[in-house]
């Protein structure tokens, strides 16, 4: 059973150590995505900080990591080479999609991004990719996602939207970290 809940501030470690694990994935198969200092500790305290990083429990145990971005990205407003299916004022953006490879194989990057997506309420979805993260490509497409252009986001990326069904909506709740240490 996964539990999906915002990341805490004690997590920052943890959450640090899958992002490397994913950059050292990444190279494995000769990908450029993630093999310069981004995304860093800064970033990541700043997601939890702001109430956008989130991760996936399986077993006690943080198995991913992923920023979710409420409202406009400024290097989306910039797509070439297509267009957004719908141009909405008001969208959600996955950014640092990492899962720790002792999960690997195990299908917890499409449902960590299942549940990320049934948790908003917001029905306009988006996320971006280095063209050669063919996994991610795999994983978005499944869930709905569809290519629309690329964006200016660190050299270029392949960027997609999804407009989420009535259908796509869950028991989710929010858990705070008092509720959740029952202080």
């Amino acid at each position: 059973m996964m539990e999906i809940r915002q990341a805490f501030p004690n997590e920052v470690d943890t959450i640090v150590a899958i992002i490397e694990d994913a950059r050292q994935q990444i190279a494995a198969y000769g990908g450029e995505q993630w093999q310069t200092v981004y995304p860093t500790r800064d970033k990541i305290i700043d997601d939890i900080l702001s109430g956008a990083g989130y991760v996936a429990v399986i077993e006690g145990i943080v198995a991913a990591y992923g920023a979710v971005v409420d409202g406009q990205d400024e290097a989306y407003a910039n797509i070439y080479d297509g267009k957004w299916q719908h141009n909405n004022h008001r969208y959600v953006t996955f950014h640092r999609i990492a899962v720790s490879s002792a999960f690997k194989g195990q299908g917890v990057a499409q449902t960590f991004l299942q549940g990320l997506i049934e948790g908003q309420s917001g029905p306009d979805f988006r996320i971006d990719t280095h063209e050669d993260n063919k996994a991610m490509q795999h994983i978005i497409q499944k869930l709905g996602f569809v290519y629309c252009g690329k964006v200016p986001i660190d050299g270029e990326r392949l960027a997609y939207q999804k407009i989420k069904t009535k259908a796509e909506s869950a028991s989710y709740q929010e858990i705070s970290e008092a509720d959740y240490h029952a202080i």
